[in-house]
Formats: C-alpha cells, structure tokens, sequence
C-alpha cells in the first residue's frame, strides 16, 4: 500500500484566492475610509466574497491605498447588519458615474471575525448549487 503524501498549506498570498470563491451579489450601502486620515467617502456595494469586494462611488482612491469598509447590508430577516473590513484598493477604473473599485482584504472573511457577512456569503453559495 503505498502512503499518500500531504500537501502542506499554502500562504493565501501565494494562491489566487478570487478564483476559489463565489462572488454574491449584494447590494447595499458602504463607507470607505483611508487609513491616511483623508475623508471617508459613500459607495455602493456592488458584489463581495470571502477575498474582497467591488463596490461604486463619484471619487477616486489611489491603488494600494489601505482602507476600511463598512458595509451595511439586511440579513435574511430584513434587520440591518454591519461589517468592517480592513483591506487594500486593488483597482479603480472609471465609470459613467464615477468610479469602480476592487478592495481585496486583509483577511479572508470568517465566521469568527465577520459573523453576518461569513453567514450572507455561505447561504449565497449554497443556494446557487
């Protein structure tokens, strides 16, 4: 019989984590606001999974600016949830309206660490197999 050898984890960094998870269309309202001081500007959500988020707004952030989102969004019971992720802006292009943007995050999204949007995200996926 012969031994299967185990694959040893490898860094999120070194994988490319957008193309593993689902993106959810959800939209709602959020605030971005850069880590550098500078004001906080309105968006709209546009879609997210566990890796980051695209999301619309009138101003332009610069690449790789650090930032925190949050997110306001219902949950299945109508009641109003609220996120807040830390993460980077991957992309911004222009748009008729503005401007669209890419936020990876810090962090992988987690039932510990991000309790609604981990739950809106699971059943999202489930429902769409």
């Amino acid at each position: 019989m012969k031994r299967q050898s185990q694959k040893s984890p490898v860094p999120i960094a070194a994988t490319n984590e957008r193309r593993k998870f689902v993106r959810a269309t959800l939209v709602g309202s959020a605030l971005i606001s850069p880590k550098s001081g500078a004001k906080a500007i309105t968006a709209v959500l546009d879609n997210v999974n566990r890796v980051g988020a695209g999301l619309h707004t009138k101003e332009k952030l610069a690449m790789a600016e650090p930032v925190t989102v949050s997110l306001a969004f219902l949950d299945s019971d109508r009641v109003e949830q609220m996120e807040k992720l830390e993460g980077k802006v991957a992309w911004a292009r222009s748009w008729e309206k503005g401007f669209l943007i890419g936020v990876v995050w810090d962090e992988l999204v987690t039932k510990e660490k991000n309790r609604w949007l981990y739950y809106y995200l699971d059943e999202t996926v489930k429902s769409s197999l």
